[in-house]
């Protein structure tokens, strides 16, 4: 018996913090019983260096015949485990980098097994359409989910040759070296993958309120980060970052944000009650609430600039994939992360335009719709030849100086100024 739950997840996601996307999750028993319950998830990722969970409930596709997921056939392998779904934007998004990583190095050295939860011929009907390296593990109990403690997806789980966890991260954040230097027994200090916590209302969460309230207020240090859905009224966040609330609330990714001040630190909480009230109304008044309450301001800034010609190469037809996604086109720039869900070759060149602050015209004359996702190790210097260093090997496209001058307009992001008190709000000063 499962339930499935809608909550928001910080997605790749980012080096220092990780985008907030919406995605299905599916729970076992357990979490269905501790929901009704009305107590929060006890699931919990392994501890590093503990034993590895067993894999053998798993269904392989895509594995030579008779191979086995059992921990002495993978012994002495660094193991990659990927938790994700067919359903999950950001899991299909990270499939290029996936599968970069598996070519790059040796399989007798290192196994990728990505696992989902779906029905087997879900899967298969999707590995048609998308070519995904490795091996691929059913798992129709859902005991491996909870085994390893994954409620959301991606999550990556890396093993090393002794069978031990090494660490719990993301796949966009792991590179070949780190890789190498697990099979070499060096440390390597991966990016955590943050463990969501999700619960039912409580009583006093679902007790009669306001009709139309947003509130925005700081959380403590250590705010585990959680997430209620009470219909009709809304959802309430907690333990949020700034990041986390600003690409959420204003949907950063579909529109051309650039950062030119640091966000607050530190984490809050957002809690929300509408009652019969309009989606655009809402929506306004829940961006005000986050702009304001992290003293942030938004501005246009139009710039003419010599454009870049994006154009494939010889690797471009080896490389690029179609899309298997069935959502609506997601693209955008936000923190050094590049993302293309279901897009065209004119939604990559407008991703890239955003991150480069400069115009990008398309000239692959490749039609169709692709998945790309990747970030550059450097947020602070996107430039040409840091992304056609990720261009090239990923996707088989690169840029190169056009001759055309064209306007872009982006959306600055700005802390607000600090400004005086008007003569009609100063206190006035009584002589005596």
């Amino acid at each position: 018996m499962s339930v499935y739950y809608v909550i928001r997840l910080k997605r790749e996601e980012m080096q220092r913090r990780k985008m907030h996307i919406r995605v299905a999750l599916r729970h076992s028993l357990i979490a269905l019983i501790l929901a009704l319950v009305e107590v929060p998830s006890l699931w919990a990722h392994p501890a590093k260096g503990a034993p590895a969970p067993p894999l053998y409930s798993l269904q392989l596709l895509q594995a030579p015949s008779g191979a086995r997921a059992d921990r002495a056939s993978l012994k002495g392998k660094v193991v990659v485990l990927e938790f994700w779904a067919t359903w999950c934007s950001p899991c299909i998004a990270s499939i290029p980098h996936l599968n970069q990583l598996v070519a790059s190095l040796d399989p007798a050295k290192f196994q990728f097994i990505s696992i989902d939860d779906e029905d087997s011929k879900v899967v298969q009907t999707f590995l048609t359409r998308k070519k995904m390296s490795g091996w691929v593990g059913i798992d129709s109990s859902g005991k491996v989910f909870a085994a390893y403690g994954v409620n959301s997806r991606p999550t990556t789980v890396i093993i090393d040759g002794n069978g031990k966890i090494v660490a719990v991260t993301e796949i966009a954040s792991v590179t070949a070296a780190d890789l190498t230097a697990v099979g070499d027994r060096r440390k390597v200090a991966f990016k955590e993958a943050e463990n969501i916590v999700t619960r039912s209302p409580s009583p006093r969460d679902i007790a009669t309120g306001p009709l139309f309230a947003v509130s925005l207020s700081k959380a403590a240090s250590d705010a585990k980060l959680s997430f209620v859905h009470h219909p009709p009224t809304g959802d309430d966040s907690f333990g949020v970052d700034a990041d986390t609330l600003f690409t959420d609330v204003y949907n950063v990714f579909e529109n051309r944000y650039v950062v030119t001040s640091p966000l607050p630190h530190g984490l809050y909480n957002l809690r929300v009650n509408f009652v019969d009230v309009p989606q655009a109304v809402r929506t306004l008044a829940i961006q005000q609430a986050v702009l304001s309450g992290l003293h942030l301001q938004i501005q246009p800034k139009t710039i003419t600039k010599r454009a870049y010609i994006l154009r494939a190469t010889d690797a471009s037809k080896k490389l690029l994939s179609p899309s298997a996604s069935t959502h609506a086109v997601k693209r955008g720039y936000w923190h050094g992360i590049f993302i293309l869900m279901n897009g065209s070759m004119d939604d990559l060149a407008y991703v890239l335009a955003t991150g480069l602050e400069t115009p990008v015209i398309n000239e692959t004359g490749i039609n169709g719709t692709y998945d790309a996702r990747f970030k550059l190790a450097d947020v602070d210097a996107v430039n040409v030849d840091s992304l056609n260093a990720v261009l090239r090997p990923i996707l088989g496209l690169e840029l190169v100086p056009g001759n055309q001058e064209m306007p872009i307009t982006v959306l600055e992001v700005n802390k607000q100024e600090e400004s005086n008190p008007s003569a009609s709000t100063k206190t006035a000063q009584v002589k005596p």
